[in-house]
């Protein structure tokens, strides 16, 4: 309750209730209901605002700094699954750890560019070196995403 209501609602303990008291809670009512349909229309201009930037999010690209970070991460993971003996290809890419053509693309382009795969599979590297050389190729990438492009698979 609003202090409002309270002071009126304790003012008139045990007493009759008057006309008085009534209005005065009919007023508190009337500016109870006023300020919900305040709120309730400022929520529902801010739900607009949200799904009109929700949108504009959607329609952008997605930056490559974003992308190399990404791919990074996915490269480390392709490199993962051929040291336990499976093939980082495509459809086993997608089984083992869920990822799509594009992200797989991306990890092995950045590989291929930080100088660590073939094209079919990494080569034979210390992991701390591959690792190594996998964070300079995606810190580069994010700065020249066009060479990062050019090792893309069309």
């Amino acid at each position: 309750m609003t202090p409002e209501l309270d002071r009126v609602l304790n003012g008139y303990r045990g007493a009759d209730l008057s006309e008085m008291m009534v209005e005065e809670l009919r007023t508190e009512n009337a500016k109870l209901s006023a300020n919900l349909s305040r709120m309730a229309g400022s929520l529902a201009q801010n739900r607009l605002e949200l799904e009109k930037l929700r949108r504009s999010v959607r329609r952008q690209k997605p930056s490559y700094s974003w992308l190399a970070q990404r791919a990074e991460l996915d490269a480390k993971g392709l490199y993962t699954m051929q040291c336990a003996g499976i093939q980082p290809s495509r459809r086993l890419a997608k089984e083992t750890l869920g990822m799509g053509e594009r992200r797989w693309g991306w990890a092995r382009a950045l590989a291929m560019m930080a100088g660590v795969h073939d094209g079919d599979l990494f080569l034979d590297y210390d992991p701390r070196t591959l690792i190594q050389r996998l964070a300079e190729s995606a810190d580069f990438a994010k700065e020249h995403p066009h060479i990062l492009r050019q090792f893309r698979a069309r």
